[in-house]
């Protein structure tokens, strides 16, 4: 089962998707006195490469947003924070280049959210500033640690601050985005059998049809180890929850008790059966995350779409 419902663990975390990574790190290095900026491998850095960059009022762009701009220096600094938080992590990928077009694009993201949420009226007031200011001070034990942090993570005050007021304004527009998403939610029951060829599959589908117990022919024949000695049982489930997207739309399509078709998939071939269906049955919590994470995903979608954006470097 754990091999095609999507892991709650690895999910929650970016289910807030305003919080890019350099947001994320106000909140989750909260106590840490790791310094970032020791973690840096200068020989390793890669200076972006900058191509057809504008200049408007003395200041390098990398990037506009709706006519908005993004300035090479914030790109910068951005980068190595990020560079700096994979080393750390120690999830640092090969691809060193990818991590400019990760950085530009969390950069473009943050804008169009930042956007979005003053176009529905959403503001940060002093006080709320000043409030989330003082808790982050306070978290890290006062104002010497918080400088301390501060200088690790390679954050100056005013960058601190800019971070913070456009994570508040991510929290209130997600708030509204997700405001009609509930606990509730059609799914289906299901349960499948994979194999190695096609042949097999069909043969097992035959027998099947032919009166054959499913559960009985899954514990002995599918290659899924976390599945087949309960029959195949992958639970219930709403659209979005299987990594498999092809074997989900097949059993969505099915009527309860009815046999799919064979479906490929890059494990092989399955053999999958609806069980049963409820329009509205409680989600669970990792469904529950599932469901929220891709309502925000659409809508990232749907602003990306409507926006102007302009890159100028590679």
């Amino acid at each position: 089962m754990y091999i095609y419902l999507k892991n709650y663990y690895l999910i929650c975390t970016g289910i807030i998707v305003f919080c890019l990574l350099n947001s994320c790190q106000i909140i989750s290095n909260e106590g840490s006195d790791d310094s970032m900026a020791d973690n840096i491998n200068k020989e390793q850095y890669v200076e972006p490469q900058v191509v057809n960059t504008i200049v408007a009022s003395d200041e390098l762009l990398v990037a506009t947003v709706n006519t908005v701009s993004i300035s090479e220096k914030r790109y910068k600094r951005e980068l190595l924070r990020y560079e700096a938080a994979l080393r750390k992590s120690e999830l640092i990928p090969p691809n060193i280049e990818k991590h400019s077009y990760d950085v530009l694009e969390q950069l473009i993201l943050s804008e169009l959210i930042g956007q979005a949420a003053r176009e529905q009226g959403f503001t940060v007031t002093v006080q709320q500033l000043d409030e989330a200011y003082a808790d982050s001070i306070s978290a890290r034990g006062g104002q010497a640690g918080f400088d301390k942090w501060l200088e690790n993570n390679i954050y100056t005050e005013v960058e601190f601050q800019s971070q913070l007021e456009e994570q508040l304004l991510a929290t209130k527009i997600q708030e509204l985005v997700l405001n009609d998403v509930g606990t509730y939610a059609e799914q289906v029951n299901a349960r499948h059998i994979v194999v190695a060829t096609r042949e097999e599959a069909e043969d097992l589908r035959s027998k099947i049809v032919a009166g054959a117990d499913f559960a009985t022919i899954a514990a002995i024949h599918s290659l899924d180890r976390s599945t087949r000695l309960n029959g195949g049982d992958l639970g219930w489930f709403p659209r979005g929850l299987l990594t498999m997207p092809v074997l989900e739309a097949e059993v969505f399509d099915l009527e309860p008790g009815e046999l799919g078709d064979i479906v490929e998939t890059e494990i092989g071939f399955h053999i999958i059966q609806n069980i049963d269906r409820n329009m509205q049955r409680e989600l669970t919590p990792n469904a529950a995350v599932v469901v929220r994470r891709a309502v925000l995903d659409s809508w990232l979608a749907d602003l990306r779409s409507q926006a102007v954006i302009e890159k100028f470097v590679q």
